[in-house]
């Protein structure tokens, strides 16, 4: 699995919409009472004293091409007016969502430091081999380089302050559900993993034979593995922990005890059959009771906070946040960071 166990998740619409919709890097933020993006007008077309010399424009479709498809052009016009119309309400509310957490956050005075961004940073970043691997898969996933990832946690660890700067955990509780909770903050045996999954036993046999003629583990992967999600991956699943819930117990059984590099199968596993390859293997150190108690106290205030949602929706109403083009419509705000 290549995803660590942070706080919240990144939110869905691509940075690249948001260069195109607004032509501005993230970073920068309009002010909710009178954001009204449009389209992005058409670039490329001649000024009016180069039409004078050249009444048509230099691109009859409109706008500079940005592909071409059989000899007709797509303008750069028609690709911003169609991301607009597919993305624009989604950007316009996290555009207009990050303004008000941040007045909120201002008036409160509250921040986030660059310890904590840190620490949340190294959480967001478990999952993978290293953060080098973090900050790759970031990119190639959302879109963000590293000031933008950093950026996105600052803002969503601002949210979670603002839900829970009002929420009294006792000591006594943070303590408690330390000494009831500690194998999850003992040390912890992680693996890096791929793996091909076959509907049958005789397919995964067949395979491990050609596995142990010389055949590439990665290639067969690409080529027979039935897992849509990791098969162009050559099977990587990434660095997964010992306890890791989303991967088959069998499977984690056989890692504890393969060598780096040694592939093993057919194992079954709930979804059908298995041939293994262990990449890697390292233990990370436990967490006393300091390391962990912001974050279980964070953890328990969260269960009692209002929900991001209310949050969010409140917010706005507070701060008097009006869309002004009738073209969009904010979508219902969804509590898809916890």
């Amino acid at each position: 699995m290549e995803a660590g166990k942070p706080l919240h998740r990144f939110v869905g619409v691509g940075l690249v919409a948001l260069v195109l919709l607004t032509g501005c890097k993230s970073g920068t933020q309009p002010d909710p009472q009178t954001v009204s993006p449009s389209p992005s007008p058409s670039v490329g077309h001649a000024s009016p004293s180069a039409s004078v010399a050249n009444p048509k424009p230099p691109w009859p479709d409109g706008g500079d091409p940005v592909a071409v498809v059989g000899g007709k052009s797509i303008t750069r016009a028609e690709l911003s007016e169609r991301l607009f119309a597919m993305y624009g309400a989604d950007m316009l509310q996290e555009l207009m969502l990050r303004e008000v957490v941040r007045q909120e956050s201002e008036r409160l005075g509250i921040t986030v430091t660059e310890e904590e961004l840190e620490r949340e940073l190294r959480k967001m970043s478990e999952g993978y081999g290293s953060e080098a691997e973090f900050y790759q898969a970031m990119q190639r996933l959302l879109g963000m380089d590293r000031a933008e990832v950093r950026e996105d946690a600052r803002y969503h660890l601002l949210l979670v302050k603002l839900a829970t700067r009002d929420v009294d955990v006792p000591e006594s509780e943070i303590r408690r559900y330390y000494d009831e909770h500690k194998q999850e903050f003992g040390a912890q045996l992680r693996f890096e993993l791929s793996w091909i999954l076959t509907a049958t036993k005789q397919d995964a046999e067949q395979l491990f034979t050609s596995l142990k003629a010389g055949a590439d583990f990665g290639e067969l992967a690409r080529r027979h593995s039935i897992d849509d999600a990791t098969a162009e991956q050559g099977g990587d699943l990434g660095w997964v922990e010992r306890t890791e819930p989303f991967i088959d117990e069998a499977l984690l059984a056989a890692a504890e005890n393969m060598r780096v590099g040694e592939a093993v199968g057919p194992i079954q596993t709930g979804q059908g059959y298995a041939l293994l390859l262990l990449r890697g293997k390292k233990s990370t150190p436990g967490k006393n009771y300091e390391d962990v108690r912001d974050e279980i106290r964070l953890q328990l205030a969260m269960e009692r906070a209002q929900s991001i949602q209310q949050l969010q929706r409140s917010l706005l109403d507070k701060y008097g946040a009006r869309v002004l083009d009738p073209k969009l419509k904010l979508p219902v705000l969804e509590e898809s960071f916890y």
